[in-house]
């Protein structure tokens, strides 16, 4: 048997964490956290392999947090998951090496799934 990969969900909707770990944890190892500063504490305890956050959150966007992310532990693969359409601080982030990709809310399981194996796969 392989070992499963950490991820870690960023979002500050309960309902979505809990959608996320229900759908996904028998794929990966689920962390949840519901906020960018929550979510930097559990990567001080535990390794990540890849990160996804929403990107409207309070206090800290997840763009915001990627760039914390980027900084802290590099080889953390970055996902962001936007529900809106402001694009330009997400593609800006997509450039600049930040995020590897974005995918909009309300994502498609098989389709978040493929994202996320693709985006480890590297």
């Amino acid at each position: 048997m392989t070992a499963k990969y950490n991820i870690l969900y960023v979002d500050d909707e309960q309902q979505n964490l809990r959608a996320f770990r229900a759908m996904f944890r028998r794929f990966f190892n689920v962390y949840i956290a519901e906020g960018g500063s929550e979510a930097l504490e559990i990567m001080k305890e535990q390794p990540v392999d890849l990160v996804l956050s929403d990107q409207r959150m309070p206090r800290m966007t997840g763009v915001e947090l990627c760039e914390n992310v980027m900084e802290l532990y590099p080889e953390a693969v970055r996902i962001i998951v936007t529900g809106y359409s402001e694009m330009d601080p997400i593609l800006n982030a997509i450039e600049e090496g930040k995020i590897r990709s974005y995918i909009k809310k309300p994502w498609k399981t098989e389709e978040l799934k493929s994202v996320i194996e693709s985006a480890l796969a590297g």
